[in-house]
């Protein structure tokens, strides 16, 4: 059975509010813990290089056009090794970026929005929704992006307007006082999440049209996104300073608070909360399709769909084994970042060389 088919425009949508995800939340903390006053220019590298990683992606793309991924692995490394790889990709990058990011999302709700609620209570939730979404397939979780993207993006500039009048330019001096090194290591948790990320997206290529349109949606839905993360964490110094923005976790959520508009409106986190959650849900839901849909190419099925309830309830059952209590803290700044690059880096940039190389030689020979 073919799978849908999705537009430029859907795909640009789908790659903007996957990139801002649960990254715009979850990134300024770390990023400024790290850098201090210069983490805008650390989450600006950042994004150089999600840019840089989207041009390898693209680049490969290039090479097999209208191969799957784990196609491009099986010409590269051959047909055993290749599956191989694609398979290990996906239980232990995709798999595991879903675990994390699913109890990231459970437990801001629980610590910030259903105190009383317990986080299994909200993770099950989230499963049957998630599960429910992916089973209605590519084009219902595309319109349903498209849906809430103005949503978003309205409640994101209604945020950054009303706090303006709330910051000090001070926060940022002196600028680069303490080197280059806090700078770039504070751009490392921000390169895990969310441009390391972005390569789920790469299974989606061949389901998106017109095909020359595809780069472009890519890029530019990249990009915003990103800048999206780097405006959060300037605002987040810019208003609240470094010393306070280095040890709230949820330091976005906290600049809710300071919006007023007169005497009538004031302390509107679930603005800042309404953002994280619909770009979070989305990129939830991404990240099982791509899931599920490389399974299918692995395993060469005609359809997708019988995997979305195997897979939800194996992450469900592998979540308190590979992330307990608040442990993913620790996953986001120390580990993911070098671990997610051999998937993400590493591995993209080898099959890019071997196919260059191989391209390379074939075009001497036919000469």
């Amino acid at each position: 059975m073919q799978l849908e088919k999705i537009g430029s425009q859907q795909f640009f949508v789908m790659a903007l509010l996957y990139t801002v995800g649960n990254a715009i939340l979850l990134i300024p903390h770390p990023v400024i813990k790290f850098a201090k006053q210069d983490a805008w220019i650390s989450s600006l590298f950042a994004l150089l290089f999600g840019l840089f990683l989207v041009y390898i992606y693209l680049k490969i793309y290039s090479f097999f056009p209208g191969y799957t991924y784990t196609q491009i692995l099986e010409h590269t490394f051959g047909l055993f090794f290749g599956k191989l790889l694609a398979i290990f990709t996906l239980v232990s990058f995709h798999l595991l970026l879903l675990i994390v990011i699913i109890r990231g999302f459970a437990d801001f709700i629980v610590a910030h929005l259903l105190n009383e609620t317990p986080v299994r209570a909200i993770i099950v939730l989230l499963f049957i929704t998630m599960a429910y979404a992916v089973k209605q397939g590519m084009e219902v979780i595309a319109r349903t992006a498209q849906i809430l993207v103005p949503i978003a993006i309205f409640f994101f500039l209604f945020s950054m307007i009303f706090l303006l009048k709330e910051g000090s330019i001070e926060n940022f001096l002196p600028v680069t006082v303490n080197g280059w090194i806090p700078i770039v290591r504070g751009a490392i948790p921000n390169l895990g999440f969310p441009f390391m990320d972005v390569f789920v997206l790469v299974i989606l290529f061949n389901y998106v049209t017109p095909r020359e349109k595809l780069g472009k949606s890519l890029y530019l839905g990249v990009f915003i996104g990103g800048m999206m993360v780097v405006i959060a964490i300037f605002y987040s110094i810019f208003v609240l300073g470094v010393e306070y923005s280095a040890t709230k976790i949820y330091i976005p959520y906290v600049l809710g608070a300071q919006i007023k508009i007169g005497d009538f409106i004031q302390r509107v986190e679930v603005i800042i909360a309404s953002i994280w959650i619909i770009s979070t849900f989305i990129k939830i839901c991404i990240i099982l399709l791509t899931l599920v849909i490389g399974t299918k190419h692995v395993f060469r099925t005609k359809g997708y769909r019988i995997f979305v309830l195997p897979t939800a309830l194996l992450a469900i059952s592998l979540l308190d084994v590979f992330i307990a209590d608040r442990s993913y803290w620790d996953i986001v700044e120390k580990i993911w970042p070098f671990y997610a690059s051999i998937f993400t880096v590493i591995i993209p940039i080898v099959v890019l060389l071997i196919n260059g190389v191989k391209k390379v030689i074939n075009g001497k020979e036919s000469t």
